[in-house]
């Protein structure tokens, strides 16, 4: 039987002070941020010898979701150190989805620092190869986490599903949207708005948080795998409907290197589970 082990990272203005983790066992890491927030995230400490990896989920999930789940399950099967945040999304201890229609006041910069910060705290426990595998919408964030300035210690991602952000709505509409987020911040307009974000036809919150999502363009995220330090792979499936018609077509004309599993959907549920992990794991043995 798996046992959960919780571990409280107190923080103190002069330094971390971390218990210790029993390695041989799954748990759970809570920290408290600077904020006063506390995040948290599923940990299996691996071999030594194998490479660290965290997984990140989709748009307003968690680290529960079954198509992270089932990678993480997979990549500790196979020895590996793994990581696996619950982005807070402005809550502390989160650990349930959060629906479209509640009252977003997070940022896209807000979860790049979280992914940040486990990094760190991976280095901090002596892991210094690591993987980022993200899902969907947290691809998003990792790649951002990767334009900025990455840690050294960051080797290689894999995107599964990456997300296309102009599927269901054009560059021109977006940047209109955009440009009207803007306006209202320039005013120091606080009020909330609603736009359409990602898979969520009424996503709700202040001007500044919903802007820091939609000055994300498909150009913006075909540059930043261009420019990026490490390689990176997306894992795709054939049959993902959340994709434009030539978005794997133009992710390999940009030179990015796309695994695609025939048959299978955004979330390579049913047998595609199964393929999605197996092209995981050559992913990191292919390094």
């Amino acid at each position: 039987m798996k046992r959960t082990l919780t571990v409280l990272l107190a923080f103190l203005s002069c330094a971390w002070c971390v218990a210790p983790v029993l390695a041989s066992h799954p748990g759970a890491v809570e920290a408290r941020l600077a904020s006063g927030r506390i995040v948290s995230a599923g940990f299996h400490a691996g071999k030594r010898d194998r490479l660290a990896v965290l997984v990140l989920h989709g748009f307003l999930q968690t680290r529960e979701f079954p198509t992270v789940a089932s990678v993480t399950e997979a990549l500790a099967a196979a020895g590996h150190t793994v990581i696996a945040p619950t982005l807070s999304l402005g809550i502390s201890k989160r650990n349930r989805s959060l629906p479209c229609e509640a009252i977003q006041l997070h940022s896209l910069n807000e979860g790049v620092e979280e992914i940040a910060f486990w990094v760190r705290w991976l280095q901090r426990q002596g892991y210094h190869r690591i993987v980022l595998v993200g899902h969907s919408f947290g691809n998003i964030q990792l790649l951002h986490y990767l334009g900025g300035t990455p840690s050294a210690a960051v080797k290689r991602a894999l995107a599964i599903s990456l997300t296309d952000v102009e599927v269901r709505q054009s560059a021109p509409h977006r940047a209109q949207v955009a440009q009207g987020l803007r306006e209202r911040v320039a005013r120091q307009d606080r009020g909330l708005t609603e736009i359409e974000l990602g898979h969520c036809r009424k996503y709700v919150g202040p001007p500044a948080a919903l802007l820091s999502y939609m000055t994300v363009t498909r150009d913006s995220l075909l540059k930043t795998l261009a420019q990026a330090s490490v390689p990176i792979t997306a894992v795709m499936g054939s049959k993902d409907d959340r994709m434009g018609a030539d978005w794997v077509t133009t992710l390999v004309a940009r030179g990015v290197d796309v695994r695609v599993i025939e048959g299978a959907s955004h979330f390579f549920d049913n047998q595609y589970e199964f393929d999605l992990q197996d092209t995981v794991l050559q992913a990191l043995a292919d390094r």
